[in-house]
């Protein structure tokens, strides 16, 4: 009986002459090279394919895609750390709440402060109001550092698709840096158009919506609801709101966000409303002082012309 060579033994493919460990080391060589495990099949965490997303790296380091929201408890539960810099926003809130520059003023500030300095030039950089229920307070807007320059407020037609239109003809504008519309209900298929329109041209979009359904579905990147929250003087609470993740990249949030309105955001609003009646109170002490003037003057021009 002859005993079996080694080159018998071979398996199909592999070179004349080479033994079980020579094999077992070349098989480990060219999953060390393919980026698998030496053992074998590779693990659901060692599979790394390009674009496609994880749900466990919600919370990886931010990108330059990710604005700060300057909300310390809010950029904590946000995936990246903070607002996405080029996907659609979907914010609902009452018709009472009114919170859109309290919780986007320090973002858009430090957004905009960023693109001037990259740029050099602090007139560049726009950012879009389409249909805004109300204007901002300018003053407010400078004191945190946000030329009123920069707003460009849109008011088209009233149909949903004139409002859709103007969104995605801002977003793709070169000098646009962020989107804010106020738009009503608005069918799946538009919403897409939008999303898409945020992520090809990398710019955010938010959107300001009345309540809906929290089953309503939605291509957003990102869905808020928003609740204003009394103050409480027993409770030494202040005035805030509260947030609830409707949607996000990553596991569902069951307990909401409560943000404290008494942050530096409305710090600027403040300063800028004592300001503007410190000049009122000027201008008027001034106009007095002009007319009791005028009026001495008339009072003793009579008496002169009598001497």
């Amino acid at each position: 009986m002859h005993s079996p060579s080694s080159t018998s033994l071979a398996r199909p493919g592999s070179p004349p002459g080479m033994n079980e460990s020579a094999r077992q080391q070349a098989g480990a060589a060219k999953s060390m090279q393919a980026g698998l495990p030496a053992g074998g099949s590779p693990g659901l965490s060692e599979i790394r394919i390009p674009g496609v997303w994880r749900g466990t790296d919600w919370r990886l380091e931010a990108s330059p895609k990710v604005w700060p929201s300057g909300h310390a408890a809010l950029d904590c539960e946000l995936p990246g750390g903070g607002w996405p810099g080029n996907a659609l926003i979907q914010l609902q809130q009452p018709a009472h709440c009114h919170a859109e520059w309290a919780l986007l003023l320090p973002a858009l500030a430090a957004r905009v402060r960023q693109h001037a300095a990259s740029l050099g030039d602090s007139r560049m950089g726009q950012l879009v109001l389409v249909a805004p229920p109300y204007l901002p307070f300018a003053p407010a807007l400078q004191a945190a550092g946000i030329d009123a320059k920069r707003l460009c407020a849109v008011q088209p037609g009233r149909s949903a698709q004139d409002l859709a239109w103007a969104c995605e003809q801002a977003l793709h504008c070169r000098d646009v840096l962020a989107v804010l519309a106020w738009l009503p209900e608005l069918p799946a298929s538009t919403l897409r158009r939008l999303q898409l329109a945020a992520a090809s041209q990398g710019r955010p979009l938010w959107l300001w919506q009345a309540l809906q359904g929290e089953s309503h579905s939605s291509p957003a990147a990102l869905r808020l609801r928003l609740e204003r929250v009394a103050a409480d003087s027993a409770a030494q609470q202040a005035p805030g709101l509260r947030i609830q993740i409707l949607k996000r990249r990553g596991p569902v949030l069951e307990r909401p966000i409560q943000l404290a309105l008494s942050q530096w955001a409305w710090q600027p609003v403040l300063q800028a409303q004592a300001q503007r009646h410190a000049r009122q109170s000027e201008e008027a002490a001034m106009l007095m002082q002009g007319r009791m003037t005028a009026a001495a003057s008339a009072t003793a021009s009579p008496r002169m012309t009598e001497a």
